[in-house]
């Protein structure tokens, strides 16, 4: 039997354009196992329709981690989101899980520092001058 889990909300963003994910948690219950299901849809400016599908996760934390992980996957920034209970919308969240992103800026390595060498001599020195 299949039945509505949750509804959440999630912004993110790619090329400078905010967009709104609505999505809907489905509940399948087969042999005493419940499995989560979600999908949701968006439009992009160099595709027509972008698909996120997600299938049988054990959990909503999973099921919200595979999100994401597509989210960035497709270049999407996840900003925050929101989750609908009691028949109205709770007050926007950080999302969790994200990771490091190509559009966040990377740390600086680290300084190492080495002790002078001397220059490494060459047999032809003469050979180009």
């Amino acid at each position: 039997m299949i039945t509505e889990h949750s509804r959440f909300q999630l912004e993110a963003s790619k090329l400078g354009r905010d967009l709104m994910f609505q999505v809907t948690v489905f509940e399948k219950e087969e042999r005493r196992r419940k499995k989560l299901f979600a999908e949701t849809q968006c439009s992009d400016p160099f595709h027509l329709v972008i698909q996120f599908i997600i299938r049988e996760a054990p959990d909503f934390e999973t099921l919200l981690q595979r999100f994401v992980t597509q989210l960035e996957h497709r270049g999407f920034m996840p900003q925050r989101m929101r989750m609908r209970a009691e028949g109205r919308w709770q007050d926007w969240q950080p999302v969790p899980y994200v990771t490091g992103s190509a559009l966040a800026p990377a740390a600086d390595p680290p300084v190492i520092e080495t002790a002078d060498q001397k220059p490494v001599a060459t047999k032809n020195k003469g050979a180009l001058g």
